[in-house]
């Protein structure tokens, strides 16, 4: 393996030559180019694997993201470990474990590079397993700012995606819409709202998955909005953009963890009490019936809006 040392700050790290890069630099010292490299050096090892066992690559544009926030770029960064830890379990027979706790207090870069250290060593276990001899060279950390790194750690879900036998199905994602709206629920009854749970609109034809990436689009729009008004440090999506027709239930399934995270950041930050709505889950779970609970999250968050 190539370390390009010359171009590391002094002092600002080692190098172990296992299975990740073991970091000595105090807390201070980590900054968001640091975690930039790491996910950089991930990205590369998703990439020998991904050619190794054929699968397509991703292409689809970038989320339509701004001012993210260090809490936004971890939770990305639990989010891809969970994957690759699912792809070693696929490919390397190795434990399925939990992301690594939250620490308490603020989030800092140094408290994510830790957790994208925790990805790189699940992709390269499933190097190890897969008998793949190429290596990636380690990136210098010359700079990227928060949204940056959590731009290029969404580019690595998404390419994950392909890679697992189990992709992300629309039943992962209306459960994540479904906990978004608990969330949402919570914050509606602290604002003093009665109708904490809005009917789902009426059928208006069957759905794809673009359809609800569609209106999730829409509620991390305003969940934005929401976050200005409560402090909560939330990212920022435009949805101007068009949709690409090719968006694929992984896709959504990426997106609808970012309002889970906002939505419980949100909540937090207000001190709303857990409320238990009855929200039914259907049989079976196809995107139609995501796009209606999706709908009504998204109605939740403008009652929200309109309330703060």
């Amino acid at each position: 393996m190539k370390y390009a040392l010359q171009y590391i700050r002094p002092g600002a790290l080692s190098l172990c030559l296992g299975l990740s890069v073991c970091w000595t630099a105090s807390a201070q010292d980590i900054d968001n180019p640091d975690v930039f490299a790491v996910a950089a050096m991930v990205a590369e090892e998703v990439e020998l694997v991904r050619e190794f066992m054929g699968r397509p690559f991703d292409d689809s544009p970038r989320l339509p993201a701004s001012d993210v926030s260090q809490h936004v770029v971890y939770f990305q960064a639990q989010s891809l470990f969970r994957k690759l830890n699912q792809l070693a379990q696929e490919q390397a027979g190795i434990e399925r474990v939990a992301a690594p706790p939250v620490p308490e207090g603020e989030l800092t870069p140094a408290d994510t590079i830790l957790v994208v250290e925790e990805a790189l060593a699940q992709i390269r276990r499933v190097k190890l397993a897969l008998s793949i001899e190429a290596e990636a060279d380690l990136f210098p950390p010359t700079g990227s700012s928060a949204t940056g790194t959590f731009m290029t750690l969404l580019d690595i879900n998404r390419q994950v995606n392909l890679l697992l036998e189990e992709p992300p199905r629309p039943a992962d994602v209306f459960g994540q819409v479904t906990l978004s709206s608990v969330f949402a629920a919570g914050v509606l009854s602290h604002l003093g709202e009665s109708d904490i749970l809005p009917p789902a609109p009426p059928f208006d034809g069957y759905k794809r998955p673009a359809d609800v990436y569609g209106v999730l689009l829409r509620c991390a729009e305003l969940l934005g909005r929401i976050g200005d008004e409560t402090g909560a440090p939330t990212l920022h999506i435009s949805t101007r953009r068009n949709i690409p027709d090719d968006i694929e239930p992984g896709h959504v399934y990426d997106i609808s963890t970012i309002l889970v995270g906002g939505l419980a950041l949100v909540s937090s930050m207000l001190e709303a009490d857990d409320v238990f709505p009855t929200l039914e889950t259907p049989e079976r779970i196809f995107p139609t019936q995501v796009y209606a609970r999706a709908n009504v999250l998204l109605q939740q968050l403008e009652q929200i809006e309109q309330l703060l």
